[in-house]
């Protein structure tokens, strides 16, 4: 909501003083003065286009059947995480997730200068969603196994060579630049921050990987054939490892399971990198099972997978509906009301993203788009010595009701702040 009528450079400068690289809000600015609605139509379309690109990535891995290849794109699309990427605010996990998985296409399909050139600046530009810089050993992973052969020879090939370097050094050289041009401010540190202890968390994600390539390897040692399912779900495991990395160990994820939790709004956006993960995980899985019902096992998943996106698409929607009834219903309310400072004790969080709480900073902007100047100051809660103004967020319709209806019944109950 702070973007609204903000002039063109504002994002940019947001971003800078984050630790976030010039280039950030390089698109998005451009969209959105053209009109919000570009921004929903891209994010719907880069997605998309993410999974085509996964697509004709997964046809160099000579382990993965087409009919499996088609079955893990399909997951890696509708998987039920990282709903954050609706939000305006998040495009720029958007652009880097699409810039990513091209350049991870071109550097698996072509290998002209030119291409691989591409390739840098689509790396580059993806590192803005700082998660990518681990990210990226997956696809350097798949180019060295690619290249092997030219790798391994006794007679060197210096363009192989070379381009390895390069892949190896990108982010190296993005954290240099980070470091000198456009370092975070002090506010903004414990963003970028590794903590050993949740570094060791995070860690403990590898041992399912290293458990199942050890197992391979002894596997492989006494001579018997490797299945391709448990080529996948090895590479599921190492994958989804890597995704969760950069999030649990800079604390954005706690040591818990909290990525799977129902309760989390923006938060989801640490699910980013989960999918490729989870969908070759689950697609192995179904194949252990039964490979002959492996199909009818992952049509019976997809299902449940797309019965939970509308939902959450629905409660999406109601909370979109619930913002602008909310606004209507202060700027009517509070006309008059010269409080400064206000306590929100929301009743409704079944209609909110998620039912995730709002926060402050977010009835902050509701209360300035109702007409409040200057902005006045939210708490999460009464305080002694503060005389703020209690407002209860009521209604006695469910969501499927309000969602049909598209009518809330929200009330509004204001008086003197009551600590609890």
């Amino acid at each position: 909501m702070f973007i609204f009528n903000q002039p063109k450079g504002f994002l940019n400068e947001s971003f800078s003083i984050a630790g976030l690289p010039p280039w950030r809000a390089l698109i998005d600015q451009e969209l959105l003065g053209v009109g919000y609605w570009t921004i929903r139509w891209l994010t719907f379309i880069m997605f998309f286009a993410a999974g085509l690109f996964l697509f004709e990535i997964l046809k160099k891995i000579p382990f993965i059947s087409l009919a499996q290849s088609r079955s893990l794109v399909l997951l890696f699309l509708i998987f039920p995480l990282n709903h954050a990427r609706v939000p305006l605010v998040m495009f720029g996990y958007t652009t880097s997730y699409f810039l990513f998985f091209l350049a991870w296409l071109l550097l698996v399909k072509y290998s002209s200068w030119i291409s691989f050139f591409t390739v840098c600046v689509c790396f580059m530009w993806s590192f803005m969603t700082h998660s990518f810089l681990i990210f990226s050993v997956l696809p350097i992973l798949h180019f060295v196994y690619l290249e092997r052969e030219q790798l391994v020879c006794k007679k060197k090939n210096f363009k192989t060579l070379s381009q390895l370097g390069i892949l190896l050094g990108a982010p190296m050289i993005y954290y240099i630049l980070r470091s000198l041009f456009w370092p975070p401010e002090a506010e903004y540190l414990w963003y970028h921050t590794l903590y050993l202890r949740a570094v060791i968390v995070a860690s403990v994600y590898f041992l399912p990987f290293a458990l199942s390539a050890f197992g391979l390897m002894l596997w492989a040692r006494s001579g018997k054939r490797i299945s391709s399912k448990a080529l996948i779900i090895t590479s599921g495991f190492l994958a989804f490892a890597v995704g969760v990395f950069p999030y649990l160990s800079s604390g954005n994820l706690d040591s818990r399971m909290t990525f799977f939790f129902w309760e989390l709004d923006l938060t989801s956006r640490h699910q980013l990198l989960m999918p490729l993960g989870a969908s070759a995980i689950t697609i192995a899985i179904a194949y252990f099972i039964s490979e002959k019902k492996s199909q009818a096992i992952l049509a019976l998943i997809s299902v449940v997978m797309i019965s939970l996106n509308v939902f959450w698409g629905i409660g999406t929607y109601v909370d979109a509906v619930k913002k602008d009834a909310l606004e209507k219903l202060l700027s009517v309310e509070l006309v008059g009301d010269k409080s400064s400072s206000f306590v929100f004790v929301d009743e409704t969080r079944r209609f909110n993203f998620r039912e995730s709480s709002y926060r402050f900073y977010e009835f902050a902007g509701h209360l300035s788009n109702a007409g409040k100047d200057p902005v006045p100051v939210v708490k999460y809660e009464c305080e002694e010595g503060l005389n703020s103004t209690q407002i209860v967020i009521s209604s006695e319709k469910g969501l499927f009701e309000a969602f049909f209806s598209r009518d809330l019944g929200l009330r509004l109950e204001i008086g003197p702040c009551k600590s609890s």
